[in-house]
């Protein structure tokens, strides 16, 4: 049994909240605190070397600091650096619908008793509440869809009290433990819930099959079967998606001039996701809230409904296709390519913002990231690159060249077939080489 697999199976535990980000088992990449208290936005990088300045850090009490649920590359943290998942986090703004702490407390443990939720690991308190499910171990990127997916469904369900649907980006950042809110001047107070941490197939047990519109049967499920190639592809376009189309709100400061069409293609996205109209609706309503000049909220909710259904349309075809784009109806409303959204928003991204975009970007930005990747990967099997490969070969020759000069002066007539036995080349090569000596 491979290692990685023996450690998905050993049960984890947080005995303190910083084990949620740091810890013996989480030392791939680096968690990053973001300072919003100055204009100049100030970033700190920690790795596991760095837990006891990253704790410091908290007990100072510093004002707006906030801290990556995830790991990253040092000195980024765009979602294509990053090195380890290592928390699933749910923002509820409950105070924005006028709820108490202690209304949603209750509500919380309803919810974890009745099987709706996972109990958090750890739950932070400032004007609303977050809450806060530590990955055992961490999870690869590239199970991004996965947490993406598992975020959404969980902020589906907490609608109710105030879950931010814009709060499922694996570069998201909370309030950093007893940092201060300079809004309200409070400590940000934090809770250990559980101490068992959780695999991520523990917490997609909690959500809706990929694969299917019904809610998770969890009784009896021992092991969670991987969802089909299609699907996969399916929820990691729409969850990079629905982030990309949220942080494009952000960048822009909520300035977004078609909007009609970002609320389509938004609630269309959502709704694939989370296969809830009312979570569909609802989290298409706190994107409108947004923009600078938000709509009016019955329109939304007519666009919302009408995207749903179309795309509650397409998910059934696709799954009664298992699950492949070939062979779907013609007049049947998809999934829009990249290109299609990029032209029907009609944004003109700057490169700028294209660099904190995963998925929303042209073919020409795909081929530099991939061109990029695929140089890092060749560094990291200590693969020359071309440079240092010409530089090389041209002393490789450069050699050859003295010691052909040095077995002419010895004998002038020697053939070239010996001359290739002795150095250990092809007779066309010493031909080569003989032109070059002559010029």
């Amino acid at each position: 049994m491979s290692e990685a697999i023996q450690l998905s199976r050993i049960e984890t535990y947080i005995e303190e909240w910083h084990e949620c980000y740091l810890s013996e088992l989480k030392k791939t990449g680096y968690v990053v605190t973001l300072d919003l208290s100055k204009e100049e936005h100030k970033q700190i990088w920690y790795g596991l070397n760095d837990l006891e300045h990253f704790l410091r850090s908290s007990r100072l009490s510093l004002k707006d600091v906030y801290v990556s649920l995830n790991a990253f590359i040092h000195g980024s943290r765009k979602t294509a650096d990053l090195r380890q998942i290592r928390n699933i986090g749910v923002d509820l703004d409950f105070y924005k619908l006028g709820l108490t702490r202690e209304h949603v407390t209750e509500e919380l443990n309803r919810l974890i008793a009745k099987g709706t939720i996972p109990c958090p690991n750890v739950t932070l308190h400032g004007r609303g509440m977050q809450l806060i499910y530590s990955i055992s171990g961490g999870a690869a990127p590239v199970m991004g869809y996965m947490a993406q997916y598992i975020t959404n469904n969980l902020i589906k369900s907490l609608m109710h009290v105030g879950a931010d649907g814009a709060c499922s980006d694996l570069s998201r950042v909370f309030r950093l433990p007893h940092s201060i809110h300079s809004k309200t001047g409070k400590q940000i107070e934090v809770d250990i819930w559980t101490k068992r941490e959780y695999q991520l197939t523990e917490l997609y047990e909690y959500v809706p099959p990929m694969e299917k519109k019904r809610p998770a049967k969890r009784k009896g499920i021992i092991e969670t079967l991987p969802a089909p190639k299609g699907v996969m592809t399916l929820y990691s376009l729409n969850t990079a998606r629905k982030v990309d189309l949220e942080k494009i709100v952000e960048m822009r400061k909520g300035e977004i001039d078609h909007r009609h069409d970002m609320t389509y293609i938004y609630a269309f996205t959502t709704a694939l996701i989370v296969k809830h109209q009312g979570a569909t609706v609802d989290m298409t309503l706190q994107l409108n809230d947004r923009f600078t000049d938000p709509q009016k909220t019955r329109e939304v909710e007519r666009t919302a409904k009408d995207a749903y259904k179309d795309a509650i349309t397409f998910f059934d075809a696709y799954a009664k296709n298992d699950f492949e784009m070939k062979g779907l109806p013609r007049n049947l409303i998809k999934p829009m390519k990249n290109t299609t959204v990029m032209d029907k928003l009609n944004l003109n991204l700057t490169q700028d913002e294209i660099e904190h975009l995963t998925t929303l970007i042209s073919k020409g930005e795909k081929q530099r990231r991939n061109t990029k990747y695929q140089r890092k990967k060749r560094r990291e099997k200590g693969i020359k690159s071309r440079e240092k490969y010409l530089e090389k070969s041209a002393k490789q020759t450069d050699k050859q060249l003295e010691n052909l000069k040095e077995l002419l002066d010895r004998n002038s007539k020697i053939k070239g077939k010996e001359i290739a036995e002795i150095m250990g080349v092809t007779p066309a090569w010493v031909s080569k080489l003989k032109k070059r000596l002559k010029n």
